[in-house]
């Protein structure tokens, strides 16, 4: 990317509807064998106790019809207790390779959680703000805990079992055909209809299974929605809008969850139908072979075993491969997450530019993939040390200038230089370490004072309360801490919402000044503070080195009133509005920018 370039902004929407994207199984095991690297002994040895408990059950069939054919016919007990004592033996070894495969699964069902957990939650910090402004948090939140959870129990409960069935088909089936070629074709012929008839269902199931995640993710983001905001709904007395969304994202998750119930279960009847086909074409051909001497009692009985062992493996492979098709789904929706990359890469910005302003717009242009152009050809500086204020009507492109100032978006065109240097080049540490930003609606931890002050800030996280406390001093914002109880042992609970939205405010404040900005940037951060403490943010800022450049978006014109620039921000265009007089003259007449 040359240095002149910027990055067009990505629709970063996930696919929360329609068809869900083709995968085989080996492709998905390809995908996944990152998470299975650390995990390669213990499969490997799972996998061994799988042959064992499936060789116990296909040399049990075989054993049987010898007893009935040998030691039975000649009344040989001694025998027949010898053979008996034999398959507990082997029965017993078959218990403790069960056990020891499940034991080992699950271990490596519960690590490839907790790796995809961090996976995808790894991926989700390392995407811009843009991807969180287009997709809902419930959703995001069901594809961490619900979705990764659905790949867990495939391979702790599923995955060896469904290997094992499969040996087992196998084995079962070479034996049949081995024992008699032609009763044992006759006892697979139903097996053919099963595998074509599982072919064409495979892909509708996966549909259907992915619709019925779909719709959990969409009602997690309808109750998280409707949560955060349950104070306005109070306010508002609507509680009966709340109950009537919830119920219809209720019934869109109950009817795709019924759809997906329905088509994950279609496999085991037919299935079922299969084996007792099986059942009846081995015994009708089996005693007509008796009857011709070409086979014996025993090896009837092996036979018929033999078809149990091929088709109650069958069978449970149906269930298996439904428990597949829901991982293959919910695989396919945090792939969706995974696969995408952050369109605000860290780029080489080749020689600085020589210039005395701290911060640069050379024909910036910006637009949301959804939405109108916010932007269209901004050119401004801000020199070291000035006050800066951003004025204009609501919807303006204010924040949205401020946020391409502090890098939480990229221009669709042109560049923003931070001291000669395209901000896009400096680390997400160092640039934030530069530029301050208080939001218009300040997020506080579950935590305390303490830790929201020092939140992003581990250069001080060693200090005890008094030396933190003597360095807010030293910034000037200690008085800050007596709006609080408790100082800096306040407690916050989650979403802050024990405190004031004013206080919360105070906190940004406090956490932003510690960091020691270059440039510190306020959007409306006084519009929810008394006067009082207004005034009183108002000498701490006065206070703040000289050499801080302060960025001020405010509504209320005594905040603007001792800015030494005014930028006028309407029409997708900035123009210096010279003197406060001319500021609220264009802000009372919607000057529209050429």
């Amino acid at each position: 990317m040359s240095r002149n370039e910027a990055p067009v902004n990505t629709n970063y929407t996930l696919n929360t509807a329609g068809k869900p994207q083709q995968a085989t199984f080996n492709s998905v095991f390809k995908r996944l064998a990152p998470l299975l690297a650390d995990e390669k002994r213990t499969v490997a040895l799972a996998f061994v106790a799988m042959l064992v408990t499936s060789g116990t059950s296909l040399l049990a069939p075989y054993i049987i019809g010898r007893v009935v054919d040998t030691a039975i016919s000649n009344r040989n007990f001694t025998q027949v207790l010898t053979y008996a004592g034999f398959l507990l033996a082997m029965f017993l070894c078959g218990l403790l390779a069960s056990y020891y495969q499940t034991l080992a699964m699950g271990t490596v069902g519960r690590n490839v959680l907790f790796k995809m957990r961090n996976t995808l939650f790894t991926k989700l910090q390392e995407l811009p703000l843009l991807f969180f402004n287009q997709n809902k948090a419930g959703d995001l939140i069901s594809r961490i805990n619900n979705d990764t959870d659905k790949l867990n129990q495939f391979f702790s409960q599923s995955l060896v079992q469904l290997a094992g069935n499969l040996f087992m088909m196998a084995g079962a089936a070479i034996l049949l055909l081995s024992l008699n070629i032609r009763l044992g074709a006759a006892a697979l012929a139903p097996a053919v209809g099963v595998l074509v008839f599982t072919r064409l269902a495979s892909g509708w199931v996966k549909r259907k299974n992915l619709k019925s995640l779909q719709s959990l993710g969409g009602m997690s983001a309808e109750i998280q929605e409707s949560l955060s905001n349950f104070k306005v709904i109070v306010a508002f007395n609507r509680l009966d809008y709340f109950r009537k969304k919830f119920d219809e994202a209720n019934e869109r998750n109950f009817t795709a969850s019924i759809a997906g119930g329905i088509a994950n279960g279609i496999f085991m009847p037919v299935y079922g139908l299969a084996l007792n086909l099986a059942q009846i074409i081995v015994l009708s051909y089996g005693i007509y072979l008796i009857g011709t001497g070409a086979l014996g009692v025993g090896s009837l009985i092996g036979f018929l075993l033999y078809v149990n062992s091929f088709y109650m493996p069958l069978r449970q492979v149906a269930m298996l491969w439904s428990s597949f098709q829901l991982a293959l789904a919910a695989f396919d929706r945090i792939s969706d997450v995974v696969s995408l990359s952050s369109n605000m890469p860290i780029v080489s910005d080749g020689k600085p530019v020589q210039s005395d302003a701290v911060l640069e717009f050379q024909k910036v242009r910006f637009s949301y993939p959804t939405g109108n152009e916010v932007l269209k050809d901004v050119t401004f500086r801000l020199e070291q040390g000035k006050t800066y204020a951003l004025v204009g009507p609501t919807g303006g492109g204010k924040t949205t200038t401020a946020s391409l100032m502090a890098r939480l978006y990229d221009p669709t065109e042109g560049r923003v230089l931070l001291k000669g240097n395209d901000i896009r080049a400096y680390q997400p540490e160092e640039r934030t370490r530069k530029i301050g930003f208080i939001l218009q609606e300040p997020f506080l931890f579950t935590g305390t004072i303490r830790d929201n002050v020092l939140y992003g800030n581990e250069q001080y996280r060693g200090y005890s309360d008094e030396q933190l406390i003597a360095l807010l001093k030293d910034r000037n914002v200690d008085g800050l801490l007596a709006r609080f109880e408790h100082g800096l042992q306040t407690k916050v609970s989650a979403g802050g919402d024990a405190i004031s939205l004013g206080q919360k405010q105070l906190v940004a404040f406090m956490r932003a000044i510690l960091r020691d900005p270059e440039i510190l940037i306020l959007d409306e951060a006084t519009a929810n503070i008394d006067t009082v403490t207004e005034q009183q943010l108002e000498v701490m800022l006065d206070k703040l080195p000289d050499s801080v450049t302060k960025v001020i978006i405010a509504h209320r014109l005594n905040t603007i009133a001792n800015a030494d620039e005014i930028f006028f921000i309407n029409s997708a265009g900035i123009t210096p509005a010279g003197s406060m007089e001319h500021a609220v003259e264009m802000l009372l007449h919607g000057k529209r920018v050429s």
